[in-house]
C-alpha cells in the first residue's frame, strides 16, 4: 500500500532542469532515498531534466509538476536494458524477422524508465516525458530507439495525466503487469502507444494518443477495460495480436487519418480502428472469450473491427454493440478465420455503419473464383462471417456513398443466422438496394 508520507524534490539531490546537466544519478538516487525511507513521492520540480534511464522502485509515485520535461538524453549508452525477473517467454513475436519482439533481447528492452518486479509505485503530474526520437542503427527496422517506459512482473501501478512525446519507440511496453491504471495521458508521436504483453485488471482510460503506430495494442489480456480513450492512428486504433478474455473496449472515438506519420513508412493512413488479431504477429495460442466492444465513434479508418482468428486460436462470444462509424475507406466490418479456428457467438446490435462504395461492377462475379489470398477486400461490403456457429444481428443501419455492387452481408460456413431491423439506408444516387440484401447461403 502506497503510504506518500514522504515528499522528497529531486533538486535536493543536485538536479539541474537547465536542459543539459545529464540527471540520471540524481533522479535515481532520490527515488532510492524515498523508497529506503518507505516510500513516498519524487517531485520533479519545473524545468527541462536530461536523463539517462530511470528505475521507479516500490512505493515510490513520481510526480511531475507542471512545467516539468524529463528530457530523454540522445546518447544510447545512457540507457539501461530491462532484464526479466521471471519467464516473460510466452511474449515474444516476429521471431526471426525485422520486428522480432523479445523480453530477452538487450537492444529492445532499453527504455528511459523502467519499473521492473515493482508494486505500489507509478508516475503522476501535468509534466511531461520526452524520448527526443533518438536513433539506434542497431534496433527494430534499424531505426528504432529506446522505449519511453517499460514495466514488467509488477502490481498496482499508476501512470496518469503526464504528457509522453517524441516517444523512440513505444511510449509504454509492458509484461505481466496486475491491477494497473494508465489514465488521462496524452501521447503524441512515436510508434505504439501504450502496448500491453500480459496484463491481469488493467485499465486504459480517457487518454488522447495521436500515435505513429497503434494506438493501444498487446495481447494475452485478462480483465482489461479500455474505456474513454481518443486514438488517432496512422495505423490501428487498437491492435490485440495475442488473444484475451473478458476484454471491455467502450466508449472510444477513434479516428483517421494519422497527424503523426507512421514512424516506419511515412504513410498517414489509418487501418482498423479495432483489430483482434491473435497470431497476427507471430504463434499466439489459446482463445479468446467475453469479448465486448461498445460505444465505439469512428471516422475515416479501414475498417470499424475486423477480429481474424489464426489456427491455434478458438473464439467464444463477441459483442459488438453500439457503434456509429463513418467513412469506412474499405473494408466490411468482419469476424472470421481464413483456416478451420471457430468463433462460438457473433452478437451485433445497434450499429450504423457508413462505408465508401467501390464503383467496379465486375467484383461480385470477381469474388467468386478468386482465392481469399487474393482478396483485397471482402466480397460484401458491409460486414462478413466466417466460420462462426452463430451470427444475431439486430438494428443494423447499412449504408454506402458511390455505387457498389456487392452484399452487404456475407456469411461463410455460418450455422445459425439471426436478422432483425436491418435498414440498407441509400445514399442519394446509390444503386438498386437488391445489391444490398444479405446473402443467406452458407
Amino acid at each position: 500500500m502506497l503510504l506518500l508520507s514522504i515528499i522528497i524534490s529531486i533538486l535536493s539531490f543536485g538536479a539541474k532542469g537547465d536542459g543539459t546537466t545529464l540527471n540520471t544519478h540524481a533522479i535515481n538516487a532520490a527515488i532510492q532515498s524515498c523508497a529506503q525511507q518507505g516510500g513516498g513521492v519524487v517531485v520533479v520540480p519545473e524545468g527541462t531534466y536530461l536523463t539517462g534511464t530511470i528505475h521507479l522502485q516500490s512505493g515510490v509515485m513520481v510526480q511531475l509538476q507542471k512545467g516539468a520535461v524529463l528530457l530523454g538524453s540522445t546518447q544510447l549508452s545512457d540507457y539501461d536494458s530491462f532484464i526479466p525477473t521471471h519467464d516473460l517467454s510466452r511474449y515474444e513475436s516476429g521471431r526471426g524477422t525485422a520486428n522480432a519482439n523479445s523480453a530477452y533481447d538487450t537492444i529492445w528492452t532499453k527504455a528511459l524508465v523502467i519499473a521492473n518486479d515493482i508494486h505500489d509505485a507509478g508516475i503522476t503530474g501535468e509534466g511531461t516525458i520526452d524520448g527526443q526520437h533518438v536513433f539506434n542503427p542497431h534496433g527494430e527496422e534499424k531505426m528504432r530507439g529506446p522505449h519511453t517506459i517499460i514495466a514488467a512482473s509488477s502490481s498496482r501501478l499508476t501512470f496518469t495525466h503526464f504528457k509522453v512525446q517524441h516517444a523512440a519507440n513505444y511510449a509504454f511496453l509492458a509484461y505481466d503487469i496486475r491491477d494497473t491504471e494508465f489514465s488521462h495521458l496524452t501521447i503524441t508521436e512515436g510508434w505504439d502507444g501504450i502496448h500491453i504483453r500480459g496484463c491481469e485488471q488493467v485499465s486504459i482510460r480517457d487518454c488522447v494518443m495521436h500515435t505513429g503506430d497503434d494506438g493501444i495494442a498487446g495481447g494475452y489480456w485478462h480483465r482489461m477495460v479500455i474505456d474513454g480513450n481518443e486514438i488517432n492512428s496512422s495505423c490501428n486504433g487498437i491492435r490485440m495480436i495475442q488473444p484475451s478474455v473478458n476484454l471491455v473496449i467502450s466508449n472510444n472515438h477513434i479516428y483517421g487519418p494519422g497527424q503523426c506519420k507512421h514512424r516506419t513508412s511515412g504513410k498517414t493512413s489509418s487501418d482498423a480502428a479495432i483489430s483482434l488479431e491473435p497470431g497476427g504477429w507471430g504463434a499466439a495460442p489459446g482463445r479468446l472469450d467475453s469479448i465486448v466492444i461498445r460505444n465505439l465513434k469512428t471516422e475515416t479508418v479501414l475498417t470499424p473491427v475486423s477480429v481474424t482468428l489464426s489456427e491455434d486460436n478458438s473464439a467464444g462470444t463477441i459483442t459488438i454493440e453500439n457503434i456509429v462509424a463513418r467513412d469506412i475507406t474499405r473494408m466490411a466490418m468482419s469476424v472470421k478465420s481464413w483456416g478451420t479456428a471457430h468463433t462460438d457467438k457473433v452478437i451485433v446490435r445497434n450499429v450504423d455503419l457508413q462505408f465508401r462504395g467501390i464503383d467496379d461492377p465486375s467484383l461480385p462475379k470477381w469474388f467468386k473464383t478468386a482465392k481469399t489470398s487474393e482478396w483485397p477486400f471482402f466480397p460484401s461490403w458491409a460486414m462478413y462471417f466466417r466460420n462462426v456457429g452463430s451470427v444475431s444481428i439486430e438494428n443494423a443501419k447499412l449504408s454506402h456513398v458511390g455505387a457498389d455492387y456487392r452484399k452487404a452481408i456475407i456469411y461463410n460456413n455460418v450455422g445459425k443466422k439471426k436478422e432483425k431491423n436491418l435498414t440498407p439506408a441509400l445514399s442519394k444516387g446509390e444503386g438498386d438496394v437488391t445489391h444490398m440484401k444479405s446473402e443467406k447461403n452458407n
